[in-house]
């Protein structure tokens, strides 16, 4: 028995010796696999925002739909993300502790573009404009040390559009922007020193959870019609459009549960699904039809139930090769499992804030409404 015992355990050491270094190799192989920017890569990103940055014409993207369009152009396509969700991590970059031009710099609510870690300098979005600062000035120590994340090459990366951007010779030169800093002040809309008296105030505008203009990270541009972005030059496919309805909803909703304030006097519309059945266009700009499984709407006032049906937004492309999709009546879209917390949120605003308005009594119904869809005993909002 005990000669059993010897040689079952004598066959598990052997298993453990042989199965720990194919275990390792298949790390170091996964390892291996995830190709990252280079450093020459990384310095032609950064020469190109550089250059960019005066080509984007306003009303100005927020910080990661900025960085998102830059990146888009330069041939690093990945899923938009706010701030937030890169700050958290994603599997198209790999946070990194010593960063290189063109890595991105990121807070929980903002976002740019590394152009030298040596003078700790990076590109983004502000309340001001598209600017240069310094990750060291005091408004940005306040936040902490940004965590830095370099991009993953994938099969979704166009490099050739990247090569061509290498080999661009009218790119500035980093290192003499670096070095002529005085003069590139003078040619930014603003400057670290200029935006520090007004700091906590760009910062806490600069990403919230999303919207292009209305439906993106809080942007300057107030349409509140707009529901799709997608920054590319070819027309979307329906695919894309969906993609980006749904995730232009999901921030809204965010927004919305953060401490927003829904503009009840336009409609809005809880959805459980949709799907762009037809695309209209004719020198850039035309027609979406968008069919709808609403769960729940508001026209002027009144709570409808749930239908299925058409409606049609429009889509342009704007001069900067981004694709705009948006809702002439300026309708919000919610999903139907943000749509309860956002309508809860709502609730508690508006009954404290004018508990006996009209605005008021639409939310309580939509709440209401939400409740019953609900399983099991309903729960009732009621006005005070």
């Amino acid at each position: 028995m005990r000669c059993v015992l010897k040689f079952a355990l004598l066959f598990l050491c052997l298993l453990a010796a042989i199965a720990s270094p194919a275990a390792r190799a298949e790390t170091d192989d996964d390892s291996s696999a995830k190709v990252l920017v280079s450093p020459e890569q990384g310095e032609a990103l950064a020469a190109f925002a550089l250059q960019s940055e005066r080509r984007i014409r306003y009303p100005k993207p927020d910080c990661s739909h900025l960085v998102h369009l830059l990146y888009s152009r330069a041939g690093l396509i990945y899923p938009y993300q706010d701030s937030r969700v890169l700050y958290r991590g994603v599997s198209d970059f790999q946070r990194v502790k010593m960063p290189q031009p063109g890595d991105l710099a990121v807070w929980l609510g903002h976002v740019g573009i590394v152009l030298s870690p040596e003078e700790k300098t990076f590109l983004s979005s502000v309340r001001s404009g598209i600017i240069t600062e310094s990750w060291t000035a005091p408004h940005w120590v306040r936040r902490g040390r940004p965590r830095f994340y370099r991009y993953r090459i994938g099969p979704d990366a166009d490099m050739n559009l990247l090569a061509r951007i290498m080999n661009d010779d009218n790119l500035p030169q980093l290192a003499s922007r670096r070095n002529a800093s005085s003069e590139s002040d003078s040619e930014l809309p603003s400057s670290a020193n200029a935006d520090s008296n007004a700091a906590n105030s760009q910062q806490e505008r600069t990403d919230a959870p999303v919207q292009d203009t209305r439906n993106t990270d809080e942007s300057d541009n107030k349409s509140p019609s707009i529901v799709a972005v997608i920054a590319q030059h070819q027309m979307p496919s329906r695919r894309q459009i969906e993609a980006a309805i749904i995730a232009n909803s999901k921030a809204r909703a965010n927004q919305l549960i953060a401490g927003e304030t829904l503009d009840v006097t336009h409609p809005f519309s809880v959805f459980s699904r949709l799907e762009v059945e037809k695309i209209k266009v004719k020198h850039e700009r035309g027609s979406v039809i968008l069919g709808i499984s609403e769960t729940m709407c508001q026209e002027d006032g009144r709570i409808l139930p749930a239908k299925v049906m058409e409606r049609e937004l429009s889509i342009v492309r704007r001069s900067d090769n981004v694709w705009v999709v948006s809702d002439p009546r300026e309708r919000t879209y919610l999903m139907e499992e943000q749509a309860l917390g956002v309508f809860e949120h709502q609730t508690e605003l508006f009954l404290r804030r004018a508990p006996n308005s009209s605005n008021t009594r639409v939310v309580v119904k939509a709440l209401d409404r939400l409740y019953d869809q609900q399983i099991g005993a309903p729960q009732r909002a009621a006005i005070r």
